[in-house]
């Protein structure tokens, strides 16, 4: 696990960019190791954080024997001994024992359909001399972050988005439109879209080729499908999905420094943890946070998985005081607003497993596949029948319902399952964040992570996990990239295997999520159940008690931050308005922290990384939200 970056220059005239400062804003994610290579058109830079091979035959950037490819490579390929294997059939050579240089002579024999045989989580870029043309990719799952920048001398690019803030070729950029509305609507700005114009995240699954005459090409090598035919199901599926896990665990155990894992009270870690456990000789270290006896806290549960399973646990309270404390490191290991305050106890338990190890397997990527979200998914697919019914229809249903204060009738009153969905992950209500930004910005017209007006439950609930998938995955693993690369410490997370994936991808919904009982994740608890006897039912999530500490301890930083602003990522506030709803929200009427927070979060951020340039300004010609 490391940290890239670079530049492709059009011109073959070097830029002004001080690369040994950009490289050593990622000096957490590589403590171990630094390297820097250049030629006229190209630079590469490089931050170690050894893992795999120790020796110094793992150095960075890495270069073919032929002088013809060099690579700076972030993350780990878990199938590169197979890979290596097949290279040395075809007469190649190595000089190092880890995966870096694997990857690189794929690169250089097969180009990009070596991208397809990687299992892992990565971040590339390869500079090929004879073409003069820079290859960049990100992983299957987006597990590892990739940014790039175009400018009309050349393209930037690196692990962290704070890296492009710090070149000069970003000074005069104003914020995108479309990047501030994204942010304040979902905390987060995803894939393609970054804060700045001319900035952008690779996609998941993502490459992009550009040569020193300016040519850009871009494709994908992976996909998650947005329908196929389930062939799993019943104990067939849970034996199919067991295997797979047990599989990709053993591969992702592969490493030349010890590996620890992070539990919690839930399901998806604990079935890590006890696969790791199956597989691992000796002792075994896990590695809790609690939240001080809150209803949120999983800390019980989780120390009941050690102990059955034998693993020694290791558990950190975060208090309000600790919050409080944290917030300066909070804002700086996120390079661009970022507003998951699930990032405080990921920040936390990360850094108390660093003391002690530099790798850790998480459960990650379990609710997404296995339909988690129960609350989200299962209620869209329980009233997909009810969205086939005639626009008036469902009117009078809604009116019908509020009129005699039944619950559950909001869905109702929205066009489609797709805008529904889109409202469920909305962190302020669209009618408050309409108030608070008059000029909000409307999404982009490109963006269908919400887009479904379908009303079949079998085709609702494999779009639901799609849309999981692709929109709401990578803001999960952006934060648990950026809590432990902050903390040198690498995440791996075995239930995003490719093989996994594949698993799951075939298991019928029926066999995932019960509606009745309004449960999901069925596979992954029977699995669990063959190892432990205890198991948790409830879904509260790795999360603080962020609406109690905005009324104590963050109350008064949120005042001096926010309540005082005229715009925020360049969007104009109405004052009064802002003051409302935190009054509403002091008051206990309402607990608006899931919205709250990513205001006060892009306001320090704005404070610490932008604080030196002008005020934050939209793109000029930008559309405003009629």
């Amino acid at each position: 696990m490391c940290g890239i970056a670079g530049e492709l220059r059009f011109d073959a005239v070097p830029s002004d960019a001080d690369w040994e400062a950009l490289g050593a804003l990622m000096a957490r994610r590589g403590p171990d190791d630094a390297g820097l290579w250049q030629d006229p058109y190209c630079t590469l830079v490089f931050r170690r954080l050894a893992i795999l091979d120790l020796s110094p035959a793992g150095h960075q950037p890495m270069t073919t024997p032929d002088g013809r490819h060099t690579l700076v490579f972030n993350g780990e390929v878990y199938n590169f001994r197979e890979i290596r294997r097949d290279l040395e059939a075809h007469g190649v050579r190595f000089r190092s024992h880890g995966d870096s240089e694997v990857v690189l002579q794929a690169l250089a024999r097969w180009g990009l359909d070596a991208l397809g045989r990687f299992n892992g989580m990565f971040a590339l870029g390869c500079y090929d001399h004879a073409e003069r043309r820079l290859l960049l990719a990100r992983d299957h799952a987006g597990i590892k972050p990739l940014y790039w920048m175009r400018s009309a001398r050349g393209i930037v690019f690196a692990s962290q988005y704070d890296q492009l803030l710090g070149h000069p070729w970003s000074r005069s950029l104003p914020v995108s439109p479309e990047a501030a509305g994204l942010y304040l609507r979902f905390a987060y700005i995803p894939a393609p879209w970054a804060l700045l114009a001319d900035t952008h995240m690779l996609e998941p699954g993502g490459w992009l080729r550009v040569d020193a005459a300016g040519r850009i090409e871009q494709g994908r090598f992976y996909s998650f499908p947005r329908w196929e035919a389930p062939t799993l199901r019943g104990d067939d599926a849970v034996d199919a999905v067991d295997a797979a896990i047990t599989a990709a665990v053993r591969r992702q155990l592969v490493s030349d420094v010890p590996v620890g894992a992070f539990l919690s009270g839930g399901i998806d870690s604990p079935v890590v943890v006890a696969k790791m456990r199956a597989a691992v000789t000796g002792s075994m270290r896990a590695f809790s946070i609690g939240t001080a006896g809150d209803v949120t806290d999983e800390s019980e549960d989780a120390s009941a998985y050690a102990r059955e399973l034998s693993v020694e646990h290791t558990l950190e309270q975060v208090t309000p005081d600790g919050a409080l404390a944290m917030l300066d490191d909070v804002v700086a290991a996120a390079g661009e607003p970022f507003g998951d305050y699930s990032i405080f106890p990921t920040m936390l338990v990360s850094r108390l497993a660093s003391r002690s190890f530099k790798v850790m397997l998480s459960g990650d990527g379990g609710d997404e596949l296995f339909w988690g979200y129960v609350g989200r998914s299962g209620r869209a697919v329980a009233a997909a029948n009810e969205f086939g019914q005639p626009p008036w229809l469902r009117q009078v249903r809604h009116t019908l319902r509020r009129a005699l204060r039944r619950s559950g009738q909001a869905h109702l009153r929205h066009a489609s399952i797709g805008d529904w969905y889109r409202a469920m992950h909305t962190h302020l209500p669209e009618e408050w964040l309409q108030r608070i930004f008059p000029e909000l910005p409307p999404l982009p017209v490109t963006f269908d992570a919400f887009t479904f007006a379908d009303t079949d439950p079998d085709r609702t609930a494999q779009w639901t996990r799609w849309s999981e998938f692709v929109f709401h995955l990578p803001g999960v693993l952006l934060k648990v990239d950026r809590a432990s690369m902050h903390h040198s410490l690498e995440v791996r997370v075995p239930l995003l295997d490719r093989e996994v994936i594949d698993v799951a991808s075939q298991v019928d919904w029926r066999s995932c999520l019960d509606l009745e009982r309004q449960r999901g994740k069925l596979p992954l608890r029977t699995v669990l159940a063959r190892h432990v006897r205890h198991q948790s039912h409830g879904k509260r999530g790795f999360a603080p008690p962020m609406g109690a500490w905005l009324r104590t301890s963050l109350r008064e930083v949120f005042e001096a931050a926010v309540l005082g602003r005229d715009e925020l990522l360049g969007v104009r506030i109405d004052r009064a308005s802002m003051k409302a709803l935190f009054s509403e929200h002091l008051a206990g009427r309402r607990d608006y922290g899931w919205g709250l927070w990513p205001l006060l979060s892009a306001a320090l951020w704005v404070g610490r990384h932008r604080g030196a340039r002008a005020a934050p300004r939209l793109a000029a010609g930008a559309a405003r939200a009629r």
